[in-house]
């Protein structure tokens, strides 16, 4: 067993330092070292040193085999073609069509032809991301396999350009594609198969909904099937994953361990042969209708190996299954037979949930003995998967659901009765789609109460605590710890539980405790809408909002990254169009200190006097600026405003002068040259990137520039011409500015 141990680990690690980008071209050498290393230690067993070398070759060969099934675009790839405002295309159908939070619907399509001009037919390849809106795609009819002419545009994924932000063209080269498609026309076409695994989940979705409704069915597909089955509300889904039940949406091991569980209980009177021929069956159709997810079919190749321990009379007394070895035997197989599965996250927190649960549960529940047995097993399962998925939640999201191990053993009373008689009608609708949603009519009494129990709990305060950014390293120490704990018994006896969690406490917290620069300020890359965030000496501030959007799925991410639960102030620096738009969403997350604007109200647009309103019915303080009026927001920094409607604000930070311009456009620009209030020289001047007159430029010296969007050539070539540094948000990702120096997101200084 030791053998296979080292043997898998090697192999994951190799798969892992090829997956860390900034160990791509030379992580092949760790798991080489690791072999020789441990060859050399245990030189007189040469059994386990020639395991390790083994380990080390078994690595660096795992390091290769991910770069060569790495997906890249062919010859002939669709991404190729991109950007194209106009195109038509024809492709077959891969996935269902599915609500987005934007109000379209996405599908995934293999595309086979784009349609010239001329109507002659050009052969390509590739997998395409497609949205469409309601009008294009009216029906739910279109389905895998299914042939279809579309109408759009085509274009390349953007990266993540802020901390925090979703990284749209890694999770698409995740799913082996390079581009998406914003459809306009979708028109079905004759041809393709009419059969494959969505019709049994449309057929038990259909089924739920109509013994259900709507909503109910939905959840009900969801928690049985998994998300792939259900077109389940974004606001029911958002409350399960505050609560920490986000992982009951999604079919797992626990669905799994469950159904095998029933099965098994259920033909333990039945011939051996019979009984693992309907087990096995079983785990089949449950595949099928999941759709073959990572974290489905390591818990299914788990669970034939316990049936099959369990149930064949040869092995009775002569195999002892081990549970630790064929969690890793699985993990090894699936990334064998799909190596880009070590990315996926749900394969990663089922992978860690199941590592908790076999190492962790037994020890937590025994600790737990002045409990009821019952009640001490239903707090010591949600409590080892949490531990154990801690620091991949906290490296990934940033977050940690604070009601969750309250919320995982409450709702486990109405969730695991649910899912079983969830199981046994989506089983009876597969047959008998009449039957089936008759039976599930009575599920409701289940389903109301869990509704309303997760509702409430996610409106609790304070249901998810933010920890900042945390670091690989920091990820790796949390695990190391655990492992440290569960497996060195010298460990365990020295430091306990008690230690092992003070330690994890002081190297997620520790970081936020060393002191930072004094001053930190981040020019968002936020297009036209320009956003500007500011701390100094642990105090934060914000310039815009952005509009309701921009504030969802740039600022509210961003923020959340520093960890923050309070802004002490907040600016808008314009009250028209939609660039401070975005307040109300972001009063729903943080209190806010106090409230500044430059007026304007009475010409301002519906979008900034609904957030205005929000700010008021908040209770807090509001103040309209006036030309030489201050912000009291620090003492490290002088902020003045220089002019109202739209606000222009000057900053003295750490002896740096700033002109935050923002959008205010050239008449304002103009005046601003023959501003008193303005200092000779502008070391920084930050704004959206629209038109910039020269004699600004010229007249206060600027030093350098920061924008949040594209620029104009005439200011990018007079800043090439000065020798002086231009930073483009847009291109380059977030710009932060500290005594320090400047760091970009994503590439060097640009311009």
């Amino acid at each position: 067993m030791e053998r296979t141990y080292l043997l898998g680990l090697g192999w994951i690690l190799g798969l892992l330092l090829r997956a860390w980008p900034a160990a791509s071209g030379w992580g092949w050498g760790i798991p080489l070292a690791l072999g020789l290393a441990g060859s050399l230690l245990y030189r007189r067993r040469p059994r386990l040193a020639r395991t390790w070398l083994a380990m080390g070759l078994v690595g660096c060969l795992a390091w290769a085999y991910l770069g060569w099934r790495q997906p890249v675009p062919g010859p002939t790839d669709i991404s190729l073609l991109a950007p194209q405002r106009q195109m038509s295309l024809v492709g077959t159908v891969l996935s269902e069509p599915r609500p987005t939070r934007s109000e379209r619907r996405q599908f995934w399509l293999e595309a086979e032809q784009v349609l010239e001009a001329n109507q002659t037919a050009r052969q390509v390849s590739g997998k395409l991301y497609v949205t469409a809106s309601p009008e294009a795609l009216p029906s739910q009819d279109l389905h895998p396999n299914q042939r279809v002419r579309l109408t759009g545009s085509l274009y390349l994924p953007s990266l993540a350009l802020n901390l925090g932000s979703f990284d749209f063209q890694a999770y698409l080269q995740r799913q082996g594609a390079f581009a998406g498609f914003i459809a306009r026309e979708v028109i079905p076409q004759p041809g393709g198969r009419g059969w494959g695994g969505w019709v049994l989940r449309r057929r038990v979705r259909e089924a739920f909904i109509a013994g259900l409704g709507e909503r109910q069915g939905n959840l009900l597909a969801s928690l049985v099937l998994g998300s792939r089955a259900a077109q389940l509300d974004f606001d029911l889904q958002d409350a399960f994953r505050e609560v920490g039940l986000a992982h009951a949406l999604a079919a797992s091991g626990f669905h799994v361990s469950l159904l095998v569980g029933v099965v098994f209980v259920l033909t333990r009177r039945l011939a051996v042969r019979l009984q693992q021929g309907i087990l096995l069956a079983v785990l089949g159709i449950y595949l099928a209708l999941t759709g073959f997810t990572p974290s489905v079919l390591r818990a299914a190749v788990m669970g034939a190996a316990a049936m099959l321990v369990l149930t064949e009379p040869r092995l009775e007394g002569k195999v002892r299954l081990n549970p630790l070895g064929t969690l890793l035997v699985a993990a090894v197989l699936l990334l064998i037979y799909q190596p880009l599965w070590i990315t996926d996250l749900g394969f990663q927190l089922s992978f860690a949930a199941t590592l908790g649960l076999l190492v962790g549960a037994g020890p937590i529940g025994s600790r737990l003995d002045f409990l009821p047995p019952a009640v001490a097993t239903a707090l010591a399962v949600p409590l080892a998967a949490q531990i154990w998925t801690l620091p991949l939640q906290v490296a990934i999201f940033g977050r940690i659901p604070t009601y969750s191990l309250l919320a995982n053993p409450l709702l486990l009373l109405l969730l695991v009765p649910l899912l079983v008689a969830g199981f046994g009608v989506a089983f009876v609708a597969l047959l008998w789609p009449g039957l089936g949603s008759l039976l599930a009519r009575p599920l409701t009494f289940l389903i109301t109460p869990l509704i309303n129990w997760v509702g409430w709990m996610a409106s609790w305060p304070l249901s998810s605590y933010y920890t900042g950014r945390v670091s690989l390293l920091q990820c790796l120490l949390l695990y190391g710890a655990l492992v440290a704990l569960t497996f060195w018994p010298r460990w365990r006896r020295a430091l306990r539980w008690q230690g092992t969690a003070l330690i994890m406490a002081a190297i997620l917290l520790g970081p936020r405790l060393w002191p930072g620069p004094p001053v930190e300020i981040t020019a968002l890359a936020s297009g036209r809408l320009p956003v500007l965030a500011i701390q100094a000496e642990g105090r934060h501030l914000l310039l815009n909002s952005g509009d309701p959007r921009l504030a969802e799925r740039t600022v509210l991410p961003f923020l959340r990254q520093q960890g923050l639960r309070r802004l002490e102030g907040a600016v808008a620096m314009t009250s028209a169009g939609s660039a401070n738009g975005g307040w109300e969403i972001l009063l729903s997350a943080f209190s806010i200190g106090q409230f500044w604007d430059g007026g304007g109200v009475n010409a301002a647009s519906d979008s900034y006097l609904r957030s205005l309103s929000a700010v008021q019915a908040a209770g807090i303080p509001y103040q309209v600026l006036r030309p030489a009026d201050r912000i009291p927001f620090s003492e490290r920094l002088k902020l003045q405003a220089v002019h109202t409607n739209p606000l222009v604000l000057t900053l003295e930070a750490e002896g740096s002068r700033w002109l935050l311009l923002g959008s205010a456009g050239p008449p304002v620009q103009a005046e601003l040259t023959g501003s008193p209030l303005l200092p000779a020289q502008i070391d920084w001047l930050w704004w959206d990137g629209g038109s910039l007159i020269l004699d600004l430029l010229e007249r206060f010296q600027v030093q350098a520039g920061i924008s949040s969007g594209p620029v104009g050539e005439a200011v990018t070539t007079w800043f090439r011409q000065k020798q002086r540094p231009l930073y483009i948000a847009e291109r380059v990702g977030a710009v932060t500015w500290s005594p320090r120096g400047v760091q970009t997101l994503r590439a060097p200084l640009d311009g």
